[in-house]
C-alpha cells in the first residue's frame, strides 16, 4: 500500500514538514510513503486543443510535453493521498490548480469514466484509466501565517476541488495558524506536529478498506456533513447551499446558534458522491438533447442546432478577431 504526500509549499517549509510528520505517523501502519513536491515538476496549463488526444488515446499523447503524465501516474498509483500547502492569498498556491485544471475535473471524473467505459465497449475511441475507480482515503493540511482563520478561509475547502473528481474519501484535515512567517517555525509547535502525525495515522488506518470504512475522523464536523467545510452560500432566503458539495439545506437559528440542516437525500447527491457526479454527466449528455437545450438544462448544443449556431457564432466572432491583438512580453532573439 502506497501513501502519496503532495507538498504545495517551499522545500522543507512548514507545510512540507507537517506533511512529512503525517507520513511518518502513517508509516507506523506499515504503509509505503512517498513525497512529491510540486516545485519539482513542470505542468503547463491546458491550451484547449480542438481534439484532445489525452482524452482519446491517453494522457501520454497530450501535445504538451511536460511532467503532467508523471504527476498523473503518481496520483493514480497511490492508495492514499495527503495534500499539504500554505495559504498565501486566502487559497492554496495557484500551481496546484494548474495541475487540477489540466488533469482532473471531468478529465478524471469517476462517473464520466464509467460512461466512457460504456462508449469504449461500443467501439468508440475514448481514454479510460481503470485506476480512477480505486477507492482511496485522503486528508488535507493547510498552513498560514495569520493567527486567526479569517485569512485562511479557503485553504482547506479548495483542496476539495482537486480531489473530488477521483472520489477521494477525505477522512481528516488540519489547519495550522500563525506558522507561515519563518521557515521551519512549525517545529516549535508540538501540538500541531502531534496532530499532523495523528492525521497520517487516520489515513493509513483505512487504506485498502472499503469506502464505508473511511469515516470522518477530523476534530470538527464542519457545517456541511459531507465535505465538513464551513462555507455556505446564502441567496437571500432558504434554502442555503454548500458551495463545495452543491447541495441545499435549511438554515435555522436555535438559542442563538446557527445550524444548517441537510436532508439525507441532499447529502446523497453531493458532487463528492457518485450520484452527484452522475447528475453532472446527465447535464452534459441529456437523453433528449433538443428538449434539454430548449429548457436551458444543458450547455451542450444539439446536433441539429450545431450547423445553424456555428455559422452565427462565426459571424459574431469576426468583430473580435479583427480587434487588437493580445499584448505580449518582449522576447530577445538568441544569437545564431
Amino acid at each position: 500500500m502506497k501513501l502519496l504526500g503532495i507538498s504545495c509549499g517551499r522545500r522543507m517549509g512548514n507545510s512540507e514538514i507537517l506533511l512529512r510528520e503525517a507520513l511518518m505517523g502513517a508509516a507506523e501502519y506499515g504503509v509505503e510513503t512517498e513525497v512529491l513536491s510540486l516545485l519539482d515538476v513542470d505542468v503547463k496549463p491546458c491550451i484547449g486543443c480542438k481534439e484532445c488526444k489525452a482524452e482519446i488515446t491517453g494522457k501520454e499523447d497530450c501535445v504538451i510535453k511536460d511532467d503532467a503524465v508523471f504527476v498523473w501516474n503518481k496520483i493514480m498509483d497511490c492508495d492514499g493521498l495527503i495534500i499539504s500547502g500554505p495559504v498565501y492569498c486566502l487559497t492554496p498556491p495557484g500551481y496546484l490548480f494548474v495541475i487540477r485544471d489540466r488533469l482532473f475535473g471531468s478529465k478524471s471524473d469517476v462517473a464520466w469514466m464509467m460512461e466512457r467505459k460504456k462508449l469504449k465497449a461500443r467501439g468508440e475511441k475514448v481514454f479510460v484509466d481503470e485506476r480512477c475507480f480505486k477507492t482511496r482515503p485522503g486528508a488535507f493540511i493547510s498552513v498560514g501565517g495569520s493567527v486567526t482563520p479569517d485569512w485562511l478561509s479557503l485553504g482547506l475547502s479548495l483542496f476539495q476541488t482537486m480531489t473530488f473528481s477521483i472520489q477521494l474519501e477525505v477522512v481528516d484535515q488540519q489547519m495550522v495558524l500563525g506558522t507561515n512567517i519563518v521557515k521551519g517555525q512549525v517545529l516549535l509547535n508540538d501540538t500541531a506536529m502531534a496532530r499532523a502525525r495523528k492525521l497520517g495515522k487516520h489515513v493509513a488506518a483505512v487504506m485498502g478498506k472499503p469506502a464505508t470504512a473511511m469515516k470522518w475522523r477530523g476534530d470538527e464536523p464542519g457545517t456541511c456533513p459531507v465535505c465538513h467545510q464551513n462555507e455556505i452560500t446564502i441567496k437571500g432566503k432558504n434554502p442555503v447551499q454548500c458551495p463545495i458539495c452543491g447541495i441545499y439545506g435549511e438554515l435555522k437559528i436555535e438559542n442563538g446558534e446557527i445550524k444548517v440542516i441537510f436532508s439525507e437525500a441532499e447529502q446523497k447527491r453531493s458532487r463528492l458522491t457518485l450520484a452527484g457526479k452522475m447528475e453532472h454527466w446527465d447535464e452534459y449528455h441529456p437523453a433528449d438533447p433538443e428538449q434539454a437545450w430548449a429548457a436551458n438544462r444543458t450547455s451542450t448544443m444539439p446536433p441539429a442546432k450545431q450547423k445553424e449556431y456555428s455559422d452565427e457564432i462565426k459571424k459574431k466572432l469576426a468583430k473580435y478577431k479583427a480587434d487588437k491583438p493580445c499584448v505580449k512580453p518582449p522576447r530577445v532573439k538568441k544569437p545564431t
